[in-house]
């Protein structure tokens, strides 16, 4: 009647074996959707970033237009030529202080598209380090599982009656 104990409680290790492999390679093959669903978001919010930061230096040039039209009317009306020196060089600082605000707007936006990118990389990279670690999880427990059985019925049959009668 052991034996038949024995080989109940071997089926039944292997099955849990089983069982954990499929909980672990279940565990990898989340880790890695959940790994690509983030960078997928973190690779859009990239190209939103850098959207936004494309239509903030036109609005920013735009502006700058507005205003030097608005200084030329200014010195127009006032009696004074654009091409006055100081006319001129308030012209020149307004362009300037334009163009290095679009600058630095358009290098803020790629800044941090970069780092969302960069954040994406790492995601897939670690979801896939989960995945790969699971699988071997996995493969472990099936093989725990055979080795258990396996031994188990080494010993059974090493420790039966039948089988000291017949060695």
């Amino acid at each position: 009647m052991s034996f038949v104990f024995q080989g109940l409680g071997l089926g039944a290790q292997y099955k849990a074996s089983q069982m954990q492999a499929k909980a672990a390679k279940e565990e990898g093959d989340r880790a890695l959707i959940s790994a690509e669903a983030e960078a997928r978001q973190l690779e859009t919010r990239a190209k939103q970033t850098v959207a936004v930061g494309t239509y903030n230096s036109d609005l920013i040039s735009k502006r700058a237009a507005e205003i030097l039209a608005t200084q030329r009317a200014a010195a127009a009306s006032g009696g004074g030529d654009t091409t006055d020196a100081t006319v001129q060089a308030i012209t020149d600082e307004t362009i300037k202080q334009a163009s290095m605000e679009q600058l630095l707007i358009g290098a803020e936006a790629e800044d941090r598209a970069r780092q969302d990118r960069y954040a994406a990389k790492v995601a897939r990279y670690t979801g896939g380090s989960q995945y790969k670690s699971a699988r071997m999880g996995a493969k472990a427990a099936r093989l725990a599982g055979t080795a258990t059985v396996l031994k188990g019925i080494g010993d059974m049959t090493s420790s039966s009656s039948w089988a000291q009668k017949y060695s």
